[in-house]
């Protein structure tokens, strides 16, 4: 339906409409839908945290963390 590229959409506008140079976030590295939509609007990869998330079905997961420049 693309409810999630809407909303981090208006996110990027009013973060940019607010004056913030730039955004960062962090995707579970094996959800890689989310890791494309944002690679998608415009996010690049910085590095990873290896223990980042702790799930408790299958333990412990690795987060991508990304960032984009507004300014």
């Amino acid at each position: 339906m693309g409810i999630g590229r809407i909303l981090t959409q208006t996110c990027i506008e009013c973060a940019a409409s607010a004056g913030y140079a730039q955004l960062e976030l962090e995707a579970v590295k094996d959800n890689g839908r989310a890791v494309g939509l944002y690679k998608s609007l415009g996010f690049e990869i910085y590095g990873e945290n290896e223990r980042g998330f702790l799930s408790r079905y299958t333990g412990y997961q690795t987060l991508i963390l990304m960032k984009k420049e507004l300014l």
